[in-house]
């Protein structure tokens, strides 16, 4: 018998060009095979169709929640646009603040050379005040001051003197020509040579006290400028 089998369902056929004769129970077997695969099938379409009801009802829900996703994808991508824009502008202004704090560290090295030198001053300053401290105007003056109303008690027995010697010139016109001789004059010249109210003067126009306020004012001055320098670098307007 010349017959061949299809492959999936093993149904006979005759070999081409062979002439075989029809069979009934080849043909009834092969029906068999056929309905037999069909039936198979049928249960399967059936799960298959079942199982489409279930997925048909999945997809209902991803694409429910697909248009949710959508939804919010919009608002996100919405937002990342406005997120973006205000990105851009943080972005410049860190740019802009970046310029900003470079110019103000420039600034800050300059400024900590000034200071530098500033305290390189300010202590020639303080060993030239403690300088004048050690001086002590003030006692010193004080001893002056006490010397000046000594000399003022004894200017004034002076010329209480004065006045008893003029009387006593005056009540005795006769004896001057002795007391000229004495040459009273030239003593009280040597005397006045001596100058002590000049050389008070003098210790007066020293004027320490002046001095001392000039300094204070020019240390308060340089206080309030360093003040300055300091509110600058540390939290001023760049």
């Amino acid at each position: 018998m010349a017959y061949t089998t299809t492959t999936r369902l093993g149904i006979k056929k005759a070999v081409p060009g062979s002439n075989q004769a029809f069979q009934t129970s080849v043909f009834n077997e092969n029906y068999d095979k056929i309905d037999a695969e069909f039936i198979a099938f049928d249960t399967r379409l059936d799960l298959l169709e079942t199982e489409d009801v279930s997925l048909d009802s999945r997809l209902d829900a991803i694409e429910a929640l697909d248009t949710t996703q959508n939804s919010r994808l919009t608002a996100i991508e919405t937002l990342n646009t406005t997120q973006t824009s205000r990105l851009d502008g943080i972005d410049t202004l860190n740019t802009t603040q970046n310029g900003r704090l470079t110019s103000v560290e420039s600034k800050n090295t300059e400024q900590d050379g000034r200071l530098t030198s500033i305290e390189g001053v300010n202590t020639t300053q303080n060993g030239r005040l403690t300088s004048l401290e050690n001086i002590n105007a003030g006692t010193r003056l004080t001893a002056v001051e006490t010397k000046n109303t000594e000399q003022d008690g004894r200017l004034t027995s002076i010329e209480t003197v004065n006045t008893n010697q003029a009387n006593t010139l005056t009540s005795h016109n006769t004896r001057i020509t002795a007391v000229e001789a004495w040459n009273a004059g030239s003593r009280l010249s040597v005397l006045e040579g001596q100058n002590l109210n000049t050389r008070i003067t003098t210790i007066e126009g020293q004027n320490l006290n002046s001095r001392l306020t000039t300094v204070e004012g020019v240390n308060t001055t340089q206080n309030t400028r360093i003040s300055a320098l300091e509110t600058f670098i540390e939290g001023g307007t760049p």
